[in-house]
């Protein structure tokens, strides 16, 4: 996937690499969803943000596979900070999600018990920061190519011509189907 090719017509959008222009564009909706109150805009500032490497521990915890690399998680980590840096209210929404997270792991995130980091991220669900880092997750990191080759995934057969022709049966981590099934009954 690389930038996209102009064929000339005035709707055509050229230079932009569509990985990027999503990411930016999922990053910015959910920052557009924090709420700015007055408690969350008078927070002790006594907290630090969260760097690259916490937010990285907190998406490894979010979506844990054994088998990736762990510098994988580093681009969506990326991606929250550097969306953080641009925008307020996604600094915002980071800086009190760490504190919500660090409060719920008893006050050290890096500290706490896979299952205590788990339960915190999952006390998250439904609010606009679990959002933004599913969304960035899904959008950085499982469009990653070498994420991919980890899981198995070839890519887009479309790029190769499609399916017709090609073996569909590469796939070795899941069971055969019953012979039912592979009789089509």
């Amino acid at each position: 996937m690389g930038k996209a090719k102009s064929t000339g017509s005035p709707t055509d959008v050229t230079d932009i690499d569509r990985r990027q222009f999503l990411t930016s564009l999922i990053i910015a909706a959910a920052g557009a969803l924090v709420i700015r109150t007055t408690e969350a805009a008078t927070a002790a500032s006594d907290s630090p943000s969260a760097t690259t490497s916490d937010w990285q521990s907190v998406l490894e915890t979010m979506f844990p596979h054994d088998h990736i690399d762990r510098a994988l998680y580093a681009v969506p980590a990326n991606a929250l900070v550097a969306a953080a840096e641009k925008d307020p209210g996604v600094r915002q929404l980071l800086d009190g999600g760490w504190r919500s997270l660090q409060q719920a792991t008893g006050g050290d995130w890096s500290a706490a018990t896979k299952e205590v980091q788990s339960r915190a991220i999952a006390s998250l669900f439904g609010t606009p920061l679990f959002s933004l880092l599913r969304q960035t997750t899904v959008f950085t990191f499982y469009a990653n190519p070498k994420v991919w080759e980890a899981f198995g995934y070839e890519g887009d057969a479309w790029v190769r011509g499609g399916y017709v022709g090609r073996e569909l049966n590469t796939i070795d981590w899941l069971p055969d189907p019953p012979l039912a099934s592979a009789q089509g009954t």
